[in-house]
């Protein structure tokens, strides 16, 4: 039998972590790792620091969200896919985490604290194992987000790993099935909500207080099984069935109801307000500017990185709500006039003003592709969503501001509420409280403020088939950037390939002409609609079934 050690405990890894000094890690024994909080909580700590603090931008290069300024920078969309040069996942490190917290998990329980201090040794203890379930369930998560598919017929996630393998154990596992991994998932995100802090949202308490937002929370878990299910239920995992939209329907509802009910959500402001919560789960905060440094446009001294595409851009409503080609708002002679604020907060285009300066996208225009960069954008527009507005990068001045990832937010949940609501009792129904159409009116009123929107009660009256639509489209816009686009396409049954548009723009003393060009063709087989299991993995495991159709 072919043999894997899915991971290893990898202790000279943890003796750089200051929670393990002044005593080197590797000369501990394994009771004397578990002796002491300072010890064992660096495990705990080190998966917190592996969490993935980078904006997911490069996914959306692989839908037509966006293309990189760079041609050829997203391969994978153009027909080079394989299952060697996969890029997407990483398996190893998902394991390792898993390890970790299956460590953490048995022997956590009875790590000492503060002997000093019996309730806040207590606290602690139950504190952190409730934290080390919610992670496993992140990572199991993650595993399952990028590995799941269809072999032989049959929706399969991952191999379950709840304990810590050793090497004489038997480590060449199958994949468990797709609805096991989820029970799996949910498990783990229970028993963490019955033992963490709901929110770290209303106290200054060092021990369970706001300090604490970037751990674990029970708001966190909820948010986390209701995207799970919604996923269990899509179409692409042969699971789209009354019963299973109605689970995830309900589990977003509770997460909505435990944390406030359906509120307004706050009005855009900027994305590194750490204040917001709104963001139920964030990275922690860094100070930094490479993130403006990367997709600020040429002229203020930015590379210009992401390019959102025309698609895109055409998926924002006017102003009155209805799509840019039935609405008597939208002039296609002044196509960024009247459009919902989410485009103007969202994406950089031609006559944006900004820090002091205006972006010209226009051919000859500094912004434009041989403007001040030789690459410029393929698009005619940039990303602009996350930057932040202090951030000022002339020469000289290279200013920083406060960052961080969301990896779970509010209106993420509005929109997986809306999704699963509408698919198993219709726009309307509020059985549960609230209706789909009502946790659209909030998605939407952020960027429409208090209109009529007349469309949204039109598509509504429509029925479930009519609102998907618009709710899906409301999930790209909403959602752009933050790393969903590729698992939505994928999981909805829409087809993969596309022409990514962009648009041309002529200027002839005050007058602007405007042509949509074709930029980029994205072409993808059919059993692309799932990602590939890591193809060293399957040579050297004989029971780790590949994905169909990857070879």
């Amino acid at each position: 039998m072919k043999r894997i050690i899915i991971v290893a405990l990898a202790l000279s890894t943890l003796a750089a972590c200051d929670f393990l000094e002044p005593r080197p890690i590797e000369d501990l024994k394994t009771e004397e790792l578990w002796s002491h909080a300072d010890y064992g909580e660096g495990i705990l700590t080190t998966v917190y620091a592996n969490l993935d603090i980078a904006l997911d931008v490069t996914s959306d290069y692989y839908t037509d969200n966006a293309v990189p300024n760079i041609t050829g920078a997203n391969r994978l969309a153009l027909g080079s896919w394989t299952v060697e040069n996969n890029s997407i996942g990483e398996w190893g490190e998902y394991y390792t985490m898993i390890k970790y917290l299956n460590l953490f998990i048995e022997n956590g329980k009875t790590l000492p604290y503060n002997v000093t201090d019996a309730f806040k040794d207590s606290l602690y203890r139950v504190h952190r194992v409730g934290e080390a379930y919610f992670l496993r369930a992140w990572y199991e998560w993650k595993l399952l987000q990028n590995y799941g598919g269809i072999v032989d017929g049959e929706a399969l996630g991952f191999p379950i790993v709840t304990e810590a393998l050793e090497i004489g154990d038997d480590l060449d596992l199958p994949r468990d099935t797709y609805e096991d991994c989820v029970a799996q998932i949910i498990t783990d995100c229970d028993s963490a909500i019955s033992i963490v802090t709901y929110d770290y949202t209303s106290s200054r308490d060092p021990y369970v207080g706001v300090k604490n937002r970037g751990r674990a929370s029970g708001i966190a878990a909820e948010a986390l099984k209701a995207r799970v299910l919604l996923y269990a239920a899509s179409p692409a995992f042969n699971n789209s069935t009354q019963a299973s939209w109605e689970r995830a329907a309900n589990a977003a509802a509770e997460c909505i109801n435990n944390s406030g009910g359906l509120t307004d959500l706050q009005a855009y402001g900027d994305f590194t307000d750490g204040g917001n919560f709104e963001n139920i789960w964030v990275s922690s905060t860094y100070s930094r500017n490479d993130w403006e440094q990367s997709y600020y446009p040429p002229s203020l001294y930015g590379s210009g990185e992401c390019n959102p595409s025309q698609n895109l851009v055409d998926a924002f409503p006017a102003s009155d709500g209805y799509p840019i080609g039935q609405s008597a708002a939208y002039s296609a002679s002044k196509p960024y006039e009247n459009r919902d604020a989410r485009f103007e907060r969202f994406v950089f285009h031609n006559g944006t003003e900004y820090g002091g300066k205006v972006v010209n996208t226009y051919m000859g225009g500094d912004d434009a592709p041989g403007g001040l960069l030789k690459q410029g954008t393929r698009t005619g527009y940039y990303l602009k969503k996350f930057l932040s507005t202090a951030v000022d990068l002339t020469p000289g001045v290279n200013s920083f501001a406060y960052h961080f990832v969301t990896y779970l937010n509010r209106a993420e949940l509005y929109l997986n509420f809306a999704e699963a609501a509408n698919e198993a009792f219709g726009p309307t129904d509020a059985r549960l409280g609230i209706s789909a159409l009502d946790a659209i009116k909030k998605i939407r009123k952020r960027g429409l403020g208090d209109i009529a929107d007349n469309y949204l009660t039109e598509q509504a009256g429509l029925g479930k088939d009519a609102f998907r639509e618009l709710i899906q489209n409301e999930r790209r816009i909403e959602l752009c950037f933050e790393g969903h686009r590729f698992w939505d396409v994928r999981r909805w049954n829409l087809p993969l390939s596309h022409t990514v548009k962009g648009m041309k723009i002529t200027k002839s003393g005050d007058n602007l002409t405007y042509q949509q060009v074709d930029v980029e063709e994205h072409t993808y087989e059919d059993y692309m609609r799932y990602v590939p299991v890591p193809y060293d993995q399957t040579l050297i495991m004989d029971n780790l079934a590949q994905n169909a159709g990857w070879k």
